[in-house]
């Protein structure tokens, strides 16, 4: 929940409280998550984007994911668990006073992930839900050091991020082969197979997700430290809007950089 003020009450705050500015920009965050999740997502398998197209998609199809992909693809999930971290710093201080502060936390963050888990096994096997609540329970402990803490932390565990994308561990990620065999026993079992069936393939294809989110939880973690550091620094409660207006302008001018030299390296 975003708010001002930093009373130790546990329930909800006064919706004149809010941070417009934080919601909007939490909402925009999830538009674009739903954008590339129609796009790559919401398939019978999440596999199978990570198979060989059958055929050629249509020319304004392709134009469509690739400004997606460029232009809103991990942008989206970064803003959403930066603003995540945000979030757990103001219910940090929300309870500033409050004796019982860590165990309310990590009772909201139990909660979040017991809402995770039956998403996961009972709804949609792409669920984020877990992995955000355990990413929580990690960055818990830090919400209770100084901003120096916060900023190691953020920096290592980016670090990390990007080291595994270089050096992967071998043998994590599935081969293609099982992929395949992987989708098309989904096609089967999803399209008729029983209640318990379905459960049962459920339950088996967590081994072959959880490489998916190994992959990002280090990354999920520094961007929840950031977001915490950020509120914590008080940038988001002076409303200085110059200093607002040219880290957008700054960080907008790298993003754009980064995706041209990407188009480089495609075209």
């Amino acid at each position: 929940m975003v708010a001002i003020s930093c009373e130790s009450r546990s329930g909800p705050v006064n919706p004149r409280q809010r941070i417009e500015t934080i919601d909007v920009l939490r909402g925009l965050a999830l538009l674009g998550v739903l954008a590339i999740n129609v796009v790559t997502e919401f398939r019978v398998s999440i596999f199978e984007q990570f198979l060989p197209a059958g055929r050629p998609a249509p020319p304004f199809d392709r134009a469509v994911e690739t400004v997606l992909m460029l232009a809103v693809d991990m942008k989206a999930f970064a803003l959403f668990s930066l603003l995540f971290g945000v979030g757990l710093a103001i219910q940090y201080e929300h309870l500033s006073t409050n004796p019982h502060r860590a165990l309310l936390l990590f009772r909201r963050l139990i909660a979040l992930l017991t809402f995770g888990l039956i998403h996961l096994f009972l709804i949609w096997n792409g669920d984020i839900l877990t992995e955000y609540a355990i990413a929580g329970l990690v960055v818990l402990p830090f919400l209770f050091g100084p901003r120096w803490l916060l900023s190691c932390g953020a920096a290592t565990f980016l670090a990390l991020y990007l080291a595994m994308q270089v050096w992967s561990p071998p043998g994590l990620f599935p081969s293609l082969a099982s992929l395949q065999g992987h989708v098309l026993e989904a096609n089967q079992v999803y399209a008729g197979g029983s209640f318990g069936q379905v459960l049962a393939f459920r339950v088996s294809e967590i081994p072959v997700i959880v490489p998916l989110h190994i992959y990002v939880f280090p990354r999920t973690i520094g961007l929840f430290l950031i977001g915490a550091l950020v509120w914590r620094s008080n940038a988001l409660r002076k409303r200085d809007r110059p200093l607002l207006f040219l880290t957008a302008i700054s960080c907008t001018g790298l993003g754009a950089v980064l995706i041209l030299l990407t188009l480089q390296l495609l075209f």
